[in-house]
Parts: structure tokens; sequence; C-alpha cells
């Protein structure tokens, strides 16, 4: 696989291999991607059909919109 970066980040992952102790920049790109998929596990949204009918029917009735806390407390 080869990536194209933006100058100002392929200097920074230059930089990382030189002042940081990584053998190489797949090693800095590796942990950036292992670091970023687990920030982003358990995010996703599963757009389930009573969720989208809820979405629907909240855009529907802005003027009518309760916060979530409200909703909580209902």
């Amino acid at each position: 696989m080869n990536v194209v970066l933006p100058q100002n980040l392929e200097s920074y992952v230059d930089e990382l291999v030189q002042t940081s102790g990584y053998k190489g920049s797949d090693e800095v790109v590796s942990e950036a991607l292992r670091e970023h998929q687990s920030r982003r596990q358990g995010m996703e949204v599963v757009m389930t059909p009573e969720l989208e009918r809820q979405l629907d029917e909240g855009l529907e009735n802005l003027e009518q919109a309760k916060t979530t806390d409200e909703l909580r407390r209902s």
C-alpha cells in the first residue's frame, strides 16, 4: 500500500521516526491507525427503523422538540 500525505504530515512522520524511537514511517502510521480504530470502536450508530421513525418525527415537530434530558425525565 502506498499512501500520499500532505507535506506537513510527511514531515511530522519523519520527525517522529527521528526523535521518538520508531523504526520507520510504517510504525508511525500503524500506531496512529490502531489508536484511531480503538477510539472509533463502539461509536458506530446503527440506524434502526424505530430510530429513523423517531428522527423523522422529531424533524417534523421541531417547535415541540424536547432535549434528551427532558425525554429521560418523562
